[in-house]
């Protein structure tokens, strides 16, 4: 009696896992058409709101010499599931006092301003690819003629970043393409930021 109910249980074991092993790319198959579908409807019910992104970035440092402040507010729109585009408008205050041989001191306070625009696309949950375009208009003190002349200062940066899950901090590090020693605004071509983003 053992025998026959061991033998049916063998060959029904068997039977069922013919029947899995025939399944599989009947299942792989039906995830991809469900991946490509989901693809081509992105968002075809969702609300435009469900679809925004928030967050930025800003940073500072105080000092005897120097201080610096900047903030870049980050609003953007989810095109697809992967690519994500939108306004990143930066301000940026930086004072430096210079002292000269005489004793007397000079200080110097700009504040730069301007739009910026982004674009984003995520390889993965957790690493993307960024372009972004600045543009920052400042005055700074002329010491031939004695005043504040006006400055405007393009960059175009590209590079990527890390961000866990797809949201909350991030960092991103940027080259500037446009970098120029004389017209640029930043010291350096090479941006490393840390931010967030919901």
């Amino acid at each position: 009696m053992n025998r026959i109910v061991l033998t049916i249980l063998t060959v029904v074991f068997l039977i069922n896992t013919a029947n899995a092993q025939r399944k599989t790319p009947e299942l792989d198959k039906q995830k991809v058409e469900e991946q490509k579908q989901a693809d081509e409807t992105y968002g075809s019910s969702d609300s435009w709101k469900d679809k925004m992104i928030y967050g930025g970035n800003i940073g500072g440092s105080l000092g005897n010499v120097s201080s610096f402040f900047m903030i870049q507010p980050i609003v953007g729109y989810k095109i697809t599931d992967k690519f994500q585009a939108g306004l990143c408008p930066l301000y940026i205050y930086n004072s430096r006092t210079y002292q000269f041989t005489s004793g007397k001191n000079f200080t110097q306070s700009i504040n730069a301003y301007g739009p910026g625009v982004f674009g984003r696309y995520l390889i993965n949950d957790n690493i993307f690819a960024h372009v972004e375009y600045l543009g920052l208009s400042y005055k700074i003190y002329d010491e031939l003629s004695g005043l504040d002349v006006s400055k405007f200062s393009n960059s175009a940066f590209v590079g990527g970043g890390y961000m866990p899950g797809g949201t909350g901090v991030y960092i991103v590090a940027l080259y500037d393409l446009l970098y120029n020693t004389n017209t640029s605004f930043y010291a350096s071509p090479f941006d490393i930021r840390i931010g967030f983003v919901f």
